[in-house]
């Protein structure tokens, strides 16, 4: 069972090996809250290369490699390669990083969790890796929730 937790990511580096769909999203997320997202990938979705375009993440097109991982608060493995999600697992673990495994939950040290916001408010939705599906639609009811209720109050 994984402990919820709030963490300050504000200008702190994060690392992305992969920019497809699930990687998108972590991107995504991750950009939103303030991170330093280094996306390292071959290929990239729109959503990503316009966000690289805006000059809000930084991107570099190959494969990962342990020195992207520098400095990193934070890593993500979101590859269609097993081996190089594994892989990029091993490095973080080596340098003390915590990472989220894309395509094995039992290499991850933290979940993304679904995210609700509304006014002051921000919660994270998580089903333990176990029913992403029930996740995603208790975030969603939450969501809604905050928007009913909460919207008009300013962060």
């Amino acid at each position: 069972m994984k402990f919820p937790m709030f963490v300050e990511l504000d200008g702190k580096k994060a690392v992305v090996a992969g920019a497809g769909v699930i990687g998108t999203r972590r991107i995504q997320v991750l950009e939103e809250f303030g991170a330093r997202v280094f996306v390292v990938s071959p290929e990239i979705s729109p959503e990503v290369r316009k966000l690289w375009e805006e000059g809000r993440i930084n991107c570099e097109l190959r494969i990962l490699e342990k020195r992207d991982l520098d400095q990193a608060f934070l890593a993500v493995a979101a590859t269609d390669s097993r081996e190089a999600n594994h892989q990029a697992a091993v490095w973080c673990r080596e340098a003390g990083i915590p990472v989220n495994v894309a395509d094995k939950k039992e290499e991850c040290d933290f979940y993304f969790p679904g995210i609700a916001r509304g006014g002051l408010l921000t919660a994270g939705i998580c089903a333990g890796g176990k029913d992403h599906r029930m996740a995603k639609e208790a975030a969603a009811e939450v969501r809604q929730l905050f928007a009913e209720k909460y919207s008009s109050k300013e962060p």
